[in-house]
C-alpha cells in the first residue's frame, strides 16, 4: 500500500501506457469533436440515455479511487471514456497472431492507426466493411449483471442483454462469430471467444495486487449493482475505432 502522509496531497494520476489498435465499438450517444475526429471523451450529465455510465462512475467514486490507487495500484479510467466493445482487431497484443505473409501490413498499419482510418489501407477497409458496422435498424440494451477482475489485470462490469432485445443480441453474437472466424482465416488475428460485453472501469498496475483485491470483490460488486440498479444503455449501431492508449478512442466523422 502506498502511503500519502503530506496532506497536501489527495492521490496520484495513472500514466496510460501506449497500446495501438483497431476496434469495432458499439456508438455511444455524444462524442467530443476534435478536430477531423470524433474522439470518446462524453459529457456523461449532458446526456440522458447514460443511466448506466453515471451509475457506474457514482459506484467508484463511492468506493474512493484514490484509496484503490494507494492499495492495490488500481488505476481507474476516466468515466467520459466508458465503452462497449463489440469486437477487438488488430492491437499491440495480439500483432503476434498475424499470418507471417501479413505480419509487415500489420505492423505499419499499428505505426499510424491516424492514417489507417483517415486514409484506409486492405485492413482497416476490411474491418470498416464488417457486417458488424454495415448492418442497421437494430436496437440492443444491456444491464450490469456482475462485477469481476479478469486476467489478474481488469476490473469489469459485466452486461446482459435485456430481456427484451435479448434476440437482437442473440443475432450479434451469431455475426460476430461468423466475422471473427472470417477475419482470422484471412489475417491470423481474432477477438475473444465467447462474447462477454463488458464496460472496464480500471486497471491493476499489479497482478498480485489483482489477486489481493479478489477478497473485497464481493462488497464492490454489491455497491455496483446498488449503483446501477434499475439503469441500462441502448445501442443502435457500431462503428470502427482507433485507439491510441487505453483513454485515447477515436473514429472519423464520415463512420
Amino acid at each position: 500500500m502506498l502511503t500519502i502522509a503530506n496532506p497536501k496531497i489527495a492521490g496520484f494520476a495513472p500514466r496510460w501506457a501506449t497500446y495501438r489498435g483497431l476496434t469495432i465499438l458499439f456508438n455511444n450517444v455524444g462524442l467530443r469533436r476534435d478536430g477531423p475526429w470524433l474522439r470518446l471523451d462524453c459529457a456523461l450529465d449532458a446526456i440522458p440515455e447514460y443511466t448506466l455510465y453515471r451509475g457506474l462512475r457514482a459506484a467508484m467514486c463511492a468506493l474512493d479511487t484514490d484509496l484503490l490507487l494507494r492499495r492495490y495500484l488500481f488505476c481507474a479510467l476516466p468515466p467520459a471514456t466508458y465503452h462497449v466493445t463489440l469486437w477487438d482487431g488488430p492491437n499491440d497484443g495480439n500483432v503476434a497472431q498475424a499470418f507471417p505473409h501479413v505480419r509487415q501490413r500489420v505492423d505499419d498499419l499499428l505505426l499510424d492507426i491516424p492514417g489507417a482510418l483517415s486514409h484506409g489501407n486492405l485492413i482497416s477497409g476490411t474491418i470498416a466493411g464488417s457486417p458488424l458496422i454495415r448492418r442497421r435498424g437494430w436496437q440492443v440494451s444491456f444491464t450490469v449483471n456482475r462485477l469481476v477482475i479478469a486476467q489478474q489485470s481488469a476490473l469489469v462490469a459485466i452486461l446482459t442483454p435485456t430481456p427484451a432485445t435479448f434476440h437482437t443480441f442473440t443475432m450479434l453474437t451469431e455475426l460476430r462469430r461468423a466475422w471473427n472466424e472470417t477475419f482470422r482465416s484471412r489475417f491470423g488475428i481474432a477477438a475473444y471467444e465467447p462474447y462477454t460485453p463488458h464496460v472496464t472501469l480500471g486497471y491493476f498496475a499489479d497482478p498480485e495486487l489483482a489477486i489481493a483485491a479478489e477478497a473485497e470483490l464481493p462488497a464492490w460488486e454489491a455497491l455496483v449493482l446498488r449503483h446501477t440498479a434499475e439503469t441500462s444503455i441502448t445501442f443502435t449501431s457500431a462503428s470502427l475505432y482507433g485507439m491510441l492508449d487505453m483513454v485515447t478512442f477515436f473514429r472519423t466523422g464520415r463512420s
